[in-house]
C-alpha cells in the first residue's frame, strides 16, 4: 500500500521506449477487443437464439470482474434482461462508481452474556445462516435480509415496499407470487425461530405503506450486531448498515 502511495504522488517521465511499448499494447488490446466484437456479432447473426442465450452469462461475468460482488446492481441488471434493454443501453445502468459502502467490523453477541431464551435463539441463527451466503436457497435469502433490515430500525420500522425492493421481487412480485406473501412467510419463519421470545410487533397499515417492525429495541440491537458481523452483511442495504 505505501508503495503503491509513492508512486502515485511521484512524478513519472517514461523513456520513448517503454512509451512506444504501452502504445502498442495498448494498440493491440484495442485490435484485439474490435475482432472479439466482430466475432461476437457474426455469433448473433448466425446463431441468434444461441447468443441469446450465451450473452447473459458473458456480460455477468464481465460485470463480476469490473465491480465483484454488488447485489443492488445484479437486481438492476437482472431487470435489464427481462425488459429495460428495450429502451435502456447497458451503459446507461452501469454505475460510474462503486455504490457499496465498507462494512463496519461488528462483533456478534456472544452467547455466554445472554439469556438461556437469547442464546438459544442465536443458536438457531447461527445453524440457519450456515454456510456460504451465496448459495443459499430464495427462503434462507429472503428471511436474511428482512431480519436484517427490521433489526436495524428496530421499533422504527420499516415500509413493506422497501422490503419488497431490497427482495429484488418488487412490489408485484415474481412469478405471481406477491411480494406480501414472501415477508409474511420470512417473518412466520423467523418467528417460530425465535420462539418463546417475541420477534416482532404486529404490523400495521396496507400496502407498501404496510409497516413491519422489531417488537423490543434491546433484541433488536443484538441481531443487528449478529447480521452485521456476517459475510452476508453485503446483502444488506448499504445506507442501513452503520456502527451500534
Amino acid at each position: 500500500m505505501n508503495q503503491k502511495q509513492i508512486n502515485k504522488n511521484k512524478p513519472y517521465y517514461g523513456t520513448s521506449k517503454q512509451e512506444d511499448s504501452m502504445s502498442a499494447e495498448a494498440d493491440h488490446q484495442k485490435s484485439r477487443n474490435q475482432k472479439y466484437l466482430k466475432a461476437l456479432q457474426t455469433l448473433a447473426e448466425k446463431d441468434p437464439e444461441g447468443f441469446s442465450a450465451l450473452a447473459p452469462e458473458l456480460i455477468k461475468r464481465g460485470v463480476w470482474n469490473l465491480r465483484g460482488p454488488d447485489p443492488y446492481f445484479s437486481e438492476k441488471l437482472s431487470n435489464w434482461f427481462e425488459v429495460a434493454y428495450k429502451w435502456e443501453d447497458f451503459k446507461e445502468i452501469l454505475p460510474q462508481d462503486s455504490h457499496l459502502t465498507k462494512r463496519t467490523k461488528v462483533d456478534a453477541p456472544r452467547k455466554e452474556n445472554l439469556s438461556e431464551l437469547h442464546a438459544n435463539f442465536f443458536s438457531k441463527l447461527e445453524q440457519r445462516f450456515s454456510g456460504d451466503y451465496q448459495r443459499w436457497d430464495a427462503p434462507t435469502r429472503d428471511q436474511f435480509i428482512i431480519l436484517g433490515m427490521l433489526a436495524m430500525e428496530g421499533k422504527d420500522g420499516v415500509k413493506q415496499g422497501k422490503l419488497a425492493h431490497f427482495l429484488g421481487s418488487g412490489l408485484d412480485g415474481i412469478g405471481g407470487l406477491p411480494s406480501s406473501n414472501a415477508i409474511r412467510a420470512a417473518k412466520i419463519a423467523l418467528s417460530r425461530q425465535a420462539k418463546p421470545l417475541n420477534l416482532f410487533s404486529p404490523s400495521r397499515g396496507n400496502g407498501d405503506a404496510r409497516l413491519h417492525a422489531f417488537a423490543d429495541e434491546n433484541l433488536a440491537d443484538l441481531v443487528t450486531r449478529f447480521v452485521l458481523s456476517m459475510r452476508a452483511s453485503i446483502l444488506l442495504p448499504p445506507a442501513m448498515v452503520h456502527a451500534h
